[in-house]
């Protein structure tokens, strides 16, 4: 990220466990294999079978740990593997991340501004 959220000076990293769930679950279904077929019939019929061997156990994922407080253009996950296959979880692993580390900041910054006697609602 470039900016930390809400003008702070800090971001709570979060979303790392949804991140490894979505990579240890991803496959291309055969079904969506045979959408992709009939809606571009133009391409090669070897795409079609490397999406359909796609396997991301060949990734490794390199993150700092959830919950580590981080600042703005520090690599906070790095992806080594098949590039078509980063890129093509790249969008996901963005959003889950942003996401989950927008809120987590966000609770963050409640609870120093409440102070640690405030009970404030989840």
């Amino acid at each position: 990220f470039r900016k930390n959220p809400f003008g702070g000076e800090y971001t709570v990293f979060a979303g790392l466990e949804e991140v490894l769930k979505h990579i240890s679950s991803f496959s291309v279904t055969p079904e969506q294999v045979a959408y992709l077929r009939e809606q571009m019939p133009s391409c090669e019929p070897g795409f079609f079978d490397y999406l359909a061997s796609l396997d991301a156990r060949s990734l490794r994922v390199y993150a700092v740990a959830e919950g580590t407080v981080v600042f703005p253009r520090t690599p906070l996950i790095r992806v080594e593997g098949p590039l078509a296959l980063g890129q093509l979880l790249e969008t996901t692993i963005l959003v889950l991340c942003n996401y989950a580390s927008l809120m987590t900041t966000n609770a963050s910054r409640f609870r120093l501004a409440a102070g640690p006697d405030k009970v404030l609602p989840e």
